[in-house]
């Protein structure tokens, strides 16, 4: 866990402590809503952002934003992200794939991955897509996109 020191960098709103963390959460999902695994990554349907398209990928322990990142997730993070946002927009056919790091509602690091469709009006691009959550949540049509995203992502990873 992180010490006191760099939790004081967050807002006062921000949930820094792992027993709270909605991030460290995500390593009890169901299966159904796991892309992948490994040591150091896991990219799941995040819990109460289940907009189909949408994915977070997260650092395993709890470590709170870059600035506590070791240098192995560093160095494995990019490679991640190229595999992870490939394997969205494939398994979508999303014209654009985002990649959002925010941290200050859950400090615990973690890449909001977001598939924008032909139907996102001009006005919810870019950053403004989180804004569509409430809208579109959609937990079984979420579902249906993580085997075909998982199975993008496990080619990726043979095509290496």
């Amino acid at each position: 866990m992180s010490d006191t020191t760099s939790a004081q960098r967050f807002p006062p709103h921000t949930v820094v402590d792992a027993a709270d963390c909605l991030i460290c959460r995500l390593e009890s999902v169901d299966g159904e809503a796991i892309v992948f695994r490994d040591e150091l990554w896991s990219c799941e349907l995040p819990t109460g952002y289940e907009v189909p398209g949408w994915f977070f990928l997260r650092v395993r322990r709890h470590a709170l934003g870059w600035q506590e990142l070791t240098p192995d997730e560093l160095d494995s993070l990019g490679q991640h992200l190229k595999d992870l946002t490939g394997a969205v927009a494939e398994a979508t056919g999303a014209l654009a794939t985002y990649s959002m790091n925010f941290g200050e509602s859950y400090a615990h690091f973690h890449v909001l991955v977001a598939a924008r469709g032909e139907d996102v009006p001009a006005e919810r691009r870019g950053g403004n897509i989180v804004n569509l959550r409430a809208e579109r949540l959609d937990r079984a049509g979420a579902l249906t996109l993580v085997p075909l995203v998982r199975s993008a992502y496990r080619a990726a990873l043979a095509g290496r």
